[in-house]
């Protein structure tokens, strides 16, 4: 299910235009995603509570805190790393399908590591898997 999530947290940002979105769990090194900005999508909770039984399919509610990093270019600055965020990660909180998700916490800094600067933004989504019995 967290795969599911992910999944579909970065086709929501790639249809709304970011370009290079990366999961959380890949290996590819930060200086092989290129020069450009880059967005990393994570997880950083998962809850899932007592499952639904019907005939035919097992519903299973779930809450999680997912993860969004915009990774930028040594040349942005806190400006141009805010629009592109208000511009194309924050329309997607409103339009995740079967998934309920909303703002819950946001924080740009430097990070040392990669010489970057790097917006992180925490979204609270909750939803209910299906599975069908067997």
């Amino acid at each position: 299910m967290l795969r599911t999530v992910l999944d579909k947290i970065a086709e929501k940002l790639v249809e709304n235009g970011i370009p290079k979105v990366y999961s959380a769990f890949d290996n590819i090194p930060v200086e092989n995603k290129g020069r450009e900005i880059f967005t990393v999508v994570g997880i950083e909770s998962y809850e899932s509570f007592s499952p639904i039984y019907s005939e035919y399919n097992v519903f299973l509610p779930f809450k999680a805190e997912a993860s969004v990093q915009l990774i930028a270019p040594q040349s942005f600055t806190m400006t141009q790393l805010y629009d592109y965020f208000d511009s194309y990660v924050m329309p997607i909180a409103g339009n995740m399908g079967s998934l309920t998700c909303s703002l819950k916490k946001l924080s740009m800094k430097n990070d040392s590591n990669i010489s970057r600067l790097v917006l992180k933004v925490q979204f609270s989504v909750t939803g209910i898997s299906r599975l069908e019995r067997s």
